[in-house]
């Protein structure tokens, strides 16, 4: 039983940690921005943002080269054709996905390795 002529023992709560507002805004802002470069890479990419009509430079054979382009004297092709939610493989080794483009003479595919990506038929830029 406690002695009344003591005083009662005041229990002490442990002092609340203070929240940084840095880390705070920090776990904040790190993954917004990794999913806004995601976002921003993925619609800025040649083979999602290429629509027919639009040209493009580089070589078909090295994906690190090819960039959209003004239809000018720095293009290399023109897009004939598009074609979404394919394979890589599932564009022949002789780029039979474009045969309905008679005019296509290189075929450019992106997306994920294994996975769906869009394919571009492409005819030679002729100013």
């Amino acid at each position: 039983m406690p002695d009344p002529t003591q005083p009662a023992a005041v229990e002490q709560q442990p002092a609340k940690k203070k929240r940084s507002p840095v880390k705070l805004i920090i776990a904040i802002l790190v993954p917004l921005a990794v999913i806004g470069f995601g976002v921003f890479g993925y619609l800025n990419s040649v083979g999602s943002s290429s629509k027919v009509g639009d040209c493009v430079s580089g070589n078909v054979t090295d994906a690190n080269t090819i960039k959209k382009a003004e239809c000018g004297p720095g293009a290399t092709y023109k897009v004939v054709g598009r074609i979404e939610d394919k394979k890589q493989d599932e564009g022949g080794a002789d780029g039979a996905i474009c045969s309905p483009y008679p005019t296509a003479e290189a075929l450019y595919w992106e997306g994920r390795e294994g996975g769906k990506g869009n394919f571009l038929c492409l005819e030679p830029f002729k100013a």
